[in-house]
């Protein structure tokens, strides 16, 4: 009696033995699996409305085929929105070819796909109300001494698609990107940042990048006088004060004196719309190079005698 039961025993840990020892092998079946295809389709929900069955050939462990073999819960997988093609309607293709890439997302480390058993999935992406708002750009710059910006943030993209309600897109005017800080900047700068979305919202990208020139300048002053610009023939238009200070910042090294071609006027159909005969003074004639100008006073008295 317990040599047939060191016998069966035997037998029942060689047997274990082969299994593990088979199953721990590469080998290939047909697998199904369910699957929801997450995307950033341009007006469309984020999520696929159903799950799609997925079956391909494929190559593993038996342990891990096993496992692919019994799963039942859909496994959600984010897809290239370029990778999609719109067939009709709400609803989308993606081939067999494109989904090669995503082999790992969907089946997990360890399995390779010999072949597709089919040639594109089908998936309903619904579509969602939105609305498309600019990218404002937050920053705290601080710069070295004679360096400053040079013109605006350049954004890439320079707007988003927001999804959400319809009372909050109403009073949605633009999406700011997190505040971009740097401190003794006295070169050009560039980078990604994430975008600052608002509770309930979600929005086509959820980061940008951005880049900003920066010029070391050169500063001059100089005192121009004010003229009168669309000044009516016969018109007696007075200008107080008729000499401002200017101070032009201009990229380093200087390419033109500006203090040779620029002007100061006030515009009389500006003075002619004004309650109060107070208009802005403005600067023209700038040549290449000119960052920016102040003007002191940047307000002009202005009367007209009849």
């Amino acid at each position: 009696m317990k040599n047939w039961q060191y016998f069966l025993g035997c037998l029942a840990l060689s047997a274990g033995i082969w299994l593990i020892h088979n199953l721990s092998h590469m080998q290939t079946d047909v697998i199904s699996i369910p699957v929801i295809a997450e995307s950033s389709i341009l007006g469309r929900a984020a999520r696929s409305s159903e799950e799609v069955t997925l079956t391909a050939r494929c190559k593993a462990s038996g342990f891990r085929l096993i496992y692919l073999g019994r799963k039942t819960d859909a496994v959600v997988v984010r897809l290239d929105a370029d990778d999609f093609t719109h067939e009709e309607g709400d609803f989308f293709t993606i081939s067999a070819n494109q989904l090669y890439r995503y082999v790992n997302d969907i089946f997990g480390p360890g399995t390779s796909v010999e072949s597709f058993l089919f040639e594109k999935l089908r998936f309903r992406f619904i579509r969602e109300l939105n609305k498309k708002v600019p990218v404002r750009v937050v920053s705290s710059l601080t710069f070295k001494p004679q360096f400053m910006q040079n013109g605006d943030f350049s954004v890439q993209p320079d707007s988003v698609l927001a999804y959400g309600p319809a009372d909050l897109l109403a009073n949605l005017e633009a999406v700011n990107t997190k505040s971009i800080v740097r401190s003794e900047v006295k070169g050009n700068l560039h980078g990604e940042v994430a975008l600052d979305i608002p509770d309930r919202l979600r929005v086509s990208d959820e980061k940008v990048s951005w880049s900003l020139d920066v010029s070391r300048y050169v500063e001059m002053q100089t005192e121009l006088p004010v003229a009168g610009r669309n000044v009516p023939s016969g018109a007696e238009f007075s200008i107080y004060p008729n000499k401002v200070k200017v101070v032009f910042r201009c990229v380093f090294p200087i390419m033109s004196d500006p203090r040779q071609t620029a002007g100061c006027y006030v515009d009389y159909r500006e003075f002619s719309k004004s309650m109060t005969g107070k208009c802005i003074i403005r600067c023209d004639n700038l040549p290449k190079g000119v960052i920016s100008v102040s003007v002191e006073p940047e307000v002009a008295e202005c009367v007209e005698r009849l």
